[in-house]
């Protein structure tokens, strides 16, 4: 898990690497692959996704413009990183682990981020069915977001919904979402480089225009 936090302790959306376009007419065989762990539950699993996601929104909204002392106080969970403005707890679902990052400005909470990496793979699908289940539990709180995009770099597998795990995997399609509030902007993103990437940001009114003046 220590080497995981390190791979991602960077605490910032990174785009994925772009690769070379395959042979458009390469045919694939069916899917075949077992699930690893007989205790991985996918509905389950989705559940507890939509409500760590929640639980951090409603952590940002309830905290936001306080110190890092406060927060610290009120969060549960082991915390990774403590410097420069940013705390990091580190979290896990379903094997995979997680960061809670919260970003402060003059020692106010402005930016807050939540990232899980996929490691192992429970299946292909897996975090298309995480990135549903937030954009559903997102939808129903804050309504329909001003930007929902599936978009593909390379269109391999679009024919191949069982495959879509994959290209996100690989870079081949990303998922985006986004809501404005009042305090700021939510984002919703899945990607991949290596491994499937769901990352929720929050940006708050100030960060946004710290941003924009520097």
């Amino acid at each position: 898990m220590r080497t995981l936090a390190a791979y991602i302790i960077g605490f910032c959306l990174i785009g994925s690497t772009p690769l070379a376009w395959a042979d458009a007419g390469t045919v694939l065989p069916s899917p075949t692959y077992d699930i690893p762990f007989d205790d991985y539950d996918e509905a389950a699993t989705q559940a507890e996704m939509a409500a760590q996601v929640t639980a951090f929104l409603e952590t940002m909204q309830r905290h936001h413009g306080e110190s890092e002392a406060a927060l610290r106080k009120v969060l549960p969970g082991e915390l990774e990183s403590d410097e420069h403005g940013k705390l990091i707890f580190l979290r896990n679902l379903a094997d995979h682990g997680v960061l809670e990052g919260y970003e402060f400005r003059d020692g106010a909470l402005v930016r807050g981020e939540y990232r899980c990496l996929q490691q192992p793979i429970n299946g292909l699908n897996e975090f298309i069915g995480y990135y549903g289940a937030v954009n559903a539990a997102l939808r129903k709180e804050l309504g329909a977001p001003l930007q929902d995009e599936t978009l593909w770099a390379n269109d391999l597998y679009q024919s191949l919904p069982d495959y879509w795990g994959v290209a996100v995997l690989i870079g081949h399609l990303r998922y985006a979402a986004r809501w404005e509030t009042p305090n700021g902007i939510i984002s919703l993103e899945l990607s991949g480089n290596r491994h499937s990437r769901l990352v929720i940001e929050y940006q708050s009114v100030e960060f946004l225009s710290n941003r924009q003046h520097t």
